[in-house]
């Protein structure tokens, strides 16, 4: 399944201008658009989900699109190799909405609810820290929240080294069990990442 043909001319475009801005979060959003994938398959294959091939198309568009408003996040902010300030924070913590608003009039009738809320709600938690302080999160959310979690955790950083996957499970169990994610879904994420 190529996502990247299901987007728009506009959000290819974007899509390349974040490539060109900030390659690690271009190249991250590709990895958290295939584990997501990889988690509705086995889900699925659980019947914990029941997504079709519509609905998977749909939410693995939005995994592609959820940090495309890191585009519009100053370079030195979105690079910085050290803790962000207060409003440093502030200032990244708009991408969800930035990115949103600059997809938001190509998404159509039956895929907009659902990529609105990944772009808007991905930093999103259980236990209700996040962003936007979203009290309900469909399951789709918090798929895509929890792969852009783990390979945030996984991959390279210019402030750090990715940490191995025993230390990112550990990391997100820490605050999984009945905290930011819950951890059946941290199961299925490690099943996934176990057989990768």
């Amino acid at each position: 399944m190529n996502d990247i043909n299901s987007l728009t001319d506009n959000q290819k475009h974007l899509l390349c201008m974040l490539r060109d801005k900030d390659y690690e979060t271009y190249i991250h959003s590709l990895r958290v658009k295939d584990l997501t994938n990889d988690m509705i398959n086995i889900m699925n294959a659980f019947a914990v989900t029941d997504y079709s091939k519509k609905d998977r198309m749909i939410i693995c568009k939005g995994a592609i699109l959820h940090d495309i408003g890191k585009l519009y996040i100053d370079s030195g902010v979105l690079k910085k190799a050290d803790v962000l300030s207060d409003d440093e924070m502030r200032h990244m913590s708009q991408h969800t909405r930035l990115g949103y608003e600059a997809i938001k009039n190509e998404l159509s009738d039956d895929e907009h609810e659902v990529i609105k809320n990944i772009c808007l709600y991905h930093h999103e938690r259980l236990d209700g820290r996040g962003y936007e302080k979203k009290a309900e999160l469909p399951m789709y959310i918090q798929i895509v929240s929890v792969c852009d979690v783990f390979d945030a955790l996984h991959s390279d950083r210019i402030y750090r080294k990715g940490l191995n996957k025993d230390e990112c499970f550990a990391i997100i169990r820490g605050r999984g069990r009945g905290g930011a994610f819950g951890g059946m879904l941290v199961d299925f994420l490690e099943k996934v990442v176990c057989d990768i």
